[in-house]
């Protein structure tokens, strides 16, 4: 992921994404747990290439204060491992040789040989690895009392001609406990609640869920997992389960599920890289004007979506690498 800095940069997009919500969506879809999620005082760990030093921020914050340059986020799985930690170096590597390019093209000048390195996968996966090792011992030590899991960012930059590696570290919040509860409202500037952009599902003014700003949708309909392939991202996650599915033999169709024959759902679940693969377990939503609710049990013997959440989870697991 490129990464411009200054304010206006890192969340370019998303901001773009918000101002649209009005016309583009009829109703948002806000979830929520009935676990807690209480966490005590947000601790943060930074090292510059590997040397510890200290941040008070968290990544959204410090990367905007940051120097330009490429970045990635991850997660730990099992504490210690990284998922698809190659695929990330090999994202970084793509967006350092994007940027270099823009700049030479820009300003005349090709890199130096130090500089074009930076686009070699190989060559940066060391000094990554070392870096995230860093930054991950220095948050363990000064947070023994997290047991959980992290959140890792990666920033490459190279003012100066050097190049710098910083890797930030923050608790990553634990996967919600059942039951989780969809709330079909209005549209975004007349719903007070809707203020956490990481439970906001999105659905069409056709009654089609989409996405969420943060997360891809899944409905299970006949046996059949729906969730919409255009005008979506297409999260790493969301990756997992459709190949889950095709190793499976579960049948899958891209389309968007339509809240109309919400009757007829099974489940249904939201996947993020935070979350995993998550189902959901109460619906409220609006019709003809009246409040309805549709609930969803999941049974460990016959539920398709309790199933796929298990074999997605133990995927996740075999595509983490351990750092080290």
């Amino acid at each position: 992921m490129l990464h411009r800095g200054g304010s206006a940069g890192v969340r370019y997009v998303n901001a773009y994404k918000y101002a649209l919500l009005p016309r583009l969506y009829g109703r948002v879809v806000i979830v929520r747990s009935g676990g807690s999620h209480a966490m005590p005082p947000q601790k943060y760990a930074l090292v510059k290439d590997t040397t510890p030093i200290t941040c008070t921020s968290p990544a959204d914050s410090w990367l905007k204060a940051a120097p330009r340059g490429a970045y990635t986020t991850a997660r730990t799985v099992n504490r210690d491992a990284v998922f698809e930690l190659d695929a990330h170096i090999k994202r970084l590597a793509s967006s350092c040789q994007q940027m270099l390019e823009n700049d030479a093209k820009a300003g005349g000048q090709h890199p130096s040989e130090e500089l074009n390195k930076l686009s070699d996968a190989a060559d940066l996966r060391p000094h990554v690895i070392a870096s995230l090792t860093a930054a991950v011992q220095a948050f363990r030590q000064d947070s023994p009392q997290h047991e959980g899991e992290l959140k890792l960012t990666v920033l490459i930059s190279w003012e100066s001609g050097q190049r710098l590696i910083q890797s930030h570290v923050a608790a990553l919040p634990d996967r919600p406990q059942p039951p989780v509860k969809v709330q079909a409202r209005g549209a975004p500037r007349q719903n007070a609640t809707a203020k956490d952009s990481e439970w906001i599902l999105l659905v069409t003014e056709q009654g089609l869920v989409l996405e969420g700003t943060q997360t891809n949708f899944f409905a299970v309909v006949d046996d059949t997992v729906y969730t919409a392939e255009e005008g979506v991202l297409m999260g790493t996650v969301r990756g997992v389960v459709l190949e889950v599915c095709r190793r499976e033999g579960i049948q899958v169709k891209l389309e968007a599920p339509s809240i109309h024959n919400v009757d007829k759902w099974q489940g249904a679940a939201i996947a993020s890289t935070s979350r995993l693969f998550l189902p959901v377990h109460m619906l409220e939503y609006q019709k003809e004007s009246k409040p309805h609710e549709r609930q969803f049990q999941y049974s460990k013997e016959t539920s398709l979506l309790r199933r796929l959440e298990q074999l997605v989870l133990a995927e996740v697991e075999h595509r983490s690498e351990t750092l080290g």
